[in-house]
């Protein structure tokens, strides 16, 4: 038994009338989509630029065309379904229907998040805005946990009238699938199963496309948001899969598996808002990104020329932005400028090969010190070492300036700290009629009076300086302006 509107049964035949005609299809989807497609609108090209064959302005509106067309999708389904559902009386495609109005309002906080997130730095948000990202995540989740549970409170409600309403229909013999308790309808229309069933085959066409539309411009801008928005698509066409069945058994006769299937889809839905909800928790509150995500990071840094290793690599996510931190390892004989250089080749081959990396925080450790300082006392250990440097020093100071202070003058001392131990390097001056011969025999018997002098030494070298100092940067710069 079926509800009669003649003024929208006279609507709804017209738009199938025309919804037949080619060149209306053609229409509305210009009117629909012009937004999203036509590209040669000024708006569009606003701010682009182009090297190597890419545009920075297409980084930055593809995402957003994909995240309105979702929008634009969704309001379309919502109100299909609810027309569908309201004339077949299916409780499962209410319940899809509600679960499309839920969407509209996540492809919208979605769409809201993507754009407050790309929003650039400043002083109050000096780490960026990618944390709007995961509270809009953390909105849609708590939305998704609600939506739950009102579609498995009603379909619980319908499971129950119909329970008490089957010993009635067993009584009577009665074929009628429309069940009517409390004045509520909870049957299908048989007069309309054609449009129920072709309402969730479209849905499911509509939203498995849209899994991949947005799974394929994810992969390519690396944005974390836009791929968990296709397998949202995706887990959307499978709750249609669902209410399908739930159609499906009432129309052959089974009204059990309608209810049954709101339940299930209610399921669904829960199940993607715990999880979304509690990576969005850990987000927020600085939880370390997993082992996968790090080791082939981990393998693009130890393969950089220079880096000898790196420990403590550890990565904390704000919405699609990836933040790291890693020490790495270098010749502990380096220079300052030339470890800073490996610590810069770091960085961009890094954020070369790993998108979703936006910003690296680079230590630099000699390769053979950093396991002295893994342990509780490092602290302690660096005060240690601070103690031993400033111990160094005065004796080479004394041992020259009481046994050498006519042979050599001090020019330079070099400190290297490795495992606790102090390795010198002691650039001096001579005389200059002084022989080569006399000048490596006078710097060994330095070497051994200073090495005798201080235990914490571990190895002492000194080197004649023949030519002039290198000036410091700012003395040269000052030197060419005058």
């Amino acid at each position: 038994m079926g509800i009669w509107f003649p003024r929208l049964t006279a609507i709804h035949s017209a738009c199938r009338a025309a919804a037949s005609s080619q060149s209306w299809r053609h229409q509305a989807h210009g009117r629909l989509f012009l937004p999203l497609t036509v590209e040669h609108q000024n708006h569009w090209l606003n701010s682009r630029r182009w090297h190597m064959g890419h545009s920075h302005g297409s980084h930055e509106w593809e995402p957003d065309r994909v995240f309105r067309l979702g929008l634009a999708a969704d309001v379309a389904l919502a109100a299909g379904k609810a027309f569908t559902g309201y004339f077949s009386g299916s409780t499962a495609i209410l319940a899809d229907a509600a679960h499309s109005v839920s969407d509209i309002v996540l492809s919208g906080v979605a769409l809201w998040s993507f754009r407050a997130a790309k929003a650039p730095k400043d002083k109050e948000h000096p780490y960026g805005h990618g944390k709007f990202e995961t509270l809009g995540t953390l909105g849609i989740s708590s939305m998704l946990l609600v939506t739950a549970g009102g579609i498995a409170w009603h379909a619980v409600d319908i499971l129950q009238s119909l329970l008490i309403s089957a010993p009635d229909v067993v009584n009577h013999a009665s074929l009628d699938h429309n069940h009517n308790h409390a004045g509520h309808h909870h049957g299908v229309d048989l007069d309309h199963p054609v449009l129920a069933v072709s309402m969730m085959i479209t849905s499911i066409s509509v939203k498995e496309g849209l899994y991949w539309i947005t799974k394929k411009t994810g992969e390519k801008e690396g944005s974390g948001l836009m791929q968990a928005n296709a397998w949202h698509h995706r887990a959307d066409a499978v709750s249609s899969v669902v209410a399908l069945i739930g159609v499906g058994g009432s129309i052959l006769g089974v009204p059990f598996l309608d209810p049954l299937a709101g339940l299930v889809v209610s399921g669904m839905i829960l199940k993607a808002g715990i999880e979304t909800g509690w990576e969005s928790v850990n987000e927020l509150v600085d939880a370390g990104v997993p082992l996968p995500v790090l080791a082939p990071i981990k393998q693009t840094i130890t393969q950089v020329d220079g880096v000898k290793g790196c420990h403590r690599l550890r990565g904390r996510k704000a919405g699609s932005s990836l933040y790291l931190d890693v020490h790495i390892e270098v010749d502990p004989f380096l220079s300052v400028m030339a470890a800073h250089d490996i610590g810069e080749n770091v960085r961009h081959h890094i954020q070369k090969n790993h998108k979703q990396v936006t910003e690296v925080f680079i230590h630099i450790d000699p390769s053979y010190s950093h396991c002295s300082s893994l342990g509780e006392s490092k602290g302690e250990d660096q005060k240690n070492m601070v103690s031993l440097k400033i111990d160094a020093d005065s004796v080479i100071h004394d041992v020259i300036s009481k046994l050498f202070s006519e042979k050599m003058s001090i020019e330079h001392i070099t400190r290297h700290s490795l495992q606790g131990k102090v390795l010198l390097l002691v650039q001096v001056s001579m005389p200059p009629d002084m022989t080569i011969r006399d000048a490596m025999k006078i710097a060994r018997e330095a070497e051994e009076e200073i090495w005798n002098a201080s235990s914490c030494l571990s190895q002492v070298s000194i080197q004649l300086r023949l030519g002039h100092p290198i000036l410091q940067l700012h003395e040269t710069a000052v030197n060419k302006k005058v």
